[in-house]
């Protein structure tokens, strides 16, 4: 495997020995609640997004605020939360599996079994992954997201848009002592968050069907990828009891 789970019993004093173990992992979703920075309502009507590994570390989360005047600011744009410091430590476990995902459907979406093994787990790593199949929802891109945004002045957008991103998005927080417990862990995708840098107003014209996308160089296409790669866009709970 990429990474290399924690050894067990490999005689260093100052760890409690790890026991091989597994857990489910899923995804959801958090519907956006308020308007945006820019005082856009968003409603989401699809979004899609490719999941390939998902790594599970010892390293903890400082998270670090980027500077105010960031270049970012200068395009109407907010600087996102990052990892301050982050050093991931000792893998510890890991979800191998690439599939796509559908944020908004009722219940939540099965990632896939843990390989893991017990011990003080800080935080995990999720990769998103490009589609084999260029033909499916997602077009061959790793996060697709349709809606409508509606301004408080009262302006509407009918938007379809697509991220890609060069790396895996690191240093998401999870803390937890994990032995034997049966549980598993949730990651829910607050949507709000992906969304709430985007002023829609730098979207493209409609086209034919009333549809405007983001241009490459444009804010809401910069605002959009800053969300997703924004680490608190992800909230991460081991849920007690839930099957294994």
């Amino acid at each position: 495997m990429a990474a290399t789970l924690m050894c067990l019993g490999c005689g260093d004093d100052t760890k409690t020995e790890a026991e091989r173990r597994t857990f489910n992992v899923s995804m959801t979703s958090i519907a956006p609640t308020a308007p945006n920075e820019h005082g856009w309502t968003v409603t989401p009507e699809a979004v899609h997004l490719s999941v390939g590994t998902v790594r599970f570390f010892e390293g903890r989360v400082l998270l670090s605020q980027a500077p105010r005047f960031h270049w970012y600011s200068l395009i109407g744009g907010t600087a996102n939360a990052h990892p301050g410091h982050y050093v991931p430590g000792d893998a510890l476990g890991e979800v191998l599996k690439v599939q796509t995902v559908d944020l908004l459907a009722t219940g939540g979406s099965l990632l896939g079994e843990a390989n893991a093994v017990t011990g003080s787990y800080g935080s995990l790593e999720l990769t998103l992954a490009t589609p084999t199949d260029a033909q499916n929802v997602l077009g061959g891109h790793q996060v697709h997201v349709r809606g409508t945004a509606s301004h408080t002045e009262g302006a509407t957008v009918h938007f379809d848009a697509t991220v890609d991103l060069p790396k895996a998005i690191e240093g998401v927080r999870f803390e937890r002592e994990l032995k034997q417990e049966p549980g598993a862990v949730s990651i829910a995708v607050d949507l709000g968050k992906w969304l709430s840098r985007i002023n829609f107003a730098t979207a493209s014209l409609p086209d034919a069907a009333g549809v405007s996308t983001f241009p490459a160089d444009s804010q809401a296409q910069n605002a959009l990828v800053r969300g997703v790669e924004d680490t608190s866009a992800y909230v991460v709970t081991w849920v007690e009891g839930a099957a294994q």
